[in-house]
């Protein structure tokens, strides 16, 4: 099975989107690709697939249940589920959108969706600066919607519900590395930028996630010195091969993941899901 794991990037130079690509053989990912892609060539690298494949994508697939309700208006349409919202993202420019955050935020905040709060540290897709969210959830959406045809999918993106199609051979999983790194109890943070408080260099840092990648994830792992290399110098690239292993983990078994709850009330956290997404992440306690 094909594995690939995103670090996107909804900047206006479209030069910062890493893409790791790998093969899980058995129990093992193996993985010596990882290079950065334009989002209309990663657009057409996913299109391109026919074998199956599991590809964790960082960035929010949806928004806020309380944005798309206020958006929902502004559209005069009735958005049920998250094609409905790439839908409508591809069909407008992103000042546009950003506009209809802009007044949605004035009077509400950059809102958390459901599922956000569970592991911590999630940041609103609505968010603007430090860092900057909403372009990322932007030019995702409009991503999906060119990869994912409600009467035809060409993939299958969880929570939405499986079609009994070859569609479910594929899967787009909406991931969070930093949050990945935190559920394996690796270093989440200053691996980035120098460390201010003690001037600990984020090259160190990277050492030590590499390090204990296979043995905290329970993933085994072959990964090129060249690409072990790549990841010491770019955390994009390191964001990318952390990406991969989170999709692996759900290739391997996705009973690992919390998923949203078929509990009471009746299915009200799965339909919140499959409008506004859902960040996946293994729960520490099943991980070996």
């Amino acid at each position: 099975m094909d594995i690939i794991g995103v670090d996107f990037s909804g900047a206006k130079s479209d030069r910062n989107t890493w893409v790791a690509e790998g093969v899980l053989d058995g129990d093992t990912l193996k993985l010596d690709k990882c290079a950065p892609k334009t989002r209309a060539e990663l657009t057409k690298f996913l299109a391109e697939i026919a074998e199956p494949v599991v590809a964790a994508m960082d960035f929010p697939f949806a928004v806020p249940k309380a944005f798309a309700e206020f958006w929902q208006k502004e559209a005069n349409n009735k958005f049920e589920t998250m094609p409905d919202l790439w839908a409508a993202a591809a069909g407008m420019d992103y000042c546009k959108f950003q506009k209809l955050r802009d007044s949605f935020v004035k009077n509400h905040g950059e809102m958390m969706r459901r599922g956000d709060t569970n592991f911590g540290g999630p940041i609103s897709p609505l968010k603007t600066g430090g860092p900057n969210m909403l372009p990322m959830t932007f030019y995702g959406m409009r991503m999906l919607h060119c990869l994912y045809k409600s009467a035809n999918p060409r993939f299958r993106v969880p929570p939405l519900p499986k079609y009994g199609t070859d569609a479910d051979s594929r899967i787009l999983l909406e991931v969070m590395p930093g949050v990945l790194l935190r559920t394996f109890g690796l270093p989440a943070e200053n691996y980035k930028t120098k460390n201010k408080t003690n001037g600990g260099y984020p090259q160190e840092v990277r050492h030590k996630i590499l390090a204990g990648l296979e043995e905290k994830s329970g993933v085994s792992l072959e990964i090129s010195d060249c690409l072990s290399k790549k990841c010491i110098d770019s955390h994009d690239c390191l964001d990318s091969l952390t990406a991969a292993v989170g999709a692996a983990l759900w290739a391997l078994d996705e009973s690992l993941f919390l998923q949203p709850s078929q509990s009471v009330p009746p299915n009200e956290e799965l339909k919140a899901a499959c409008l506004e997404g859902w960040l996946y992440a293994p729960l520490p306690d099943r991980l070996g």
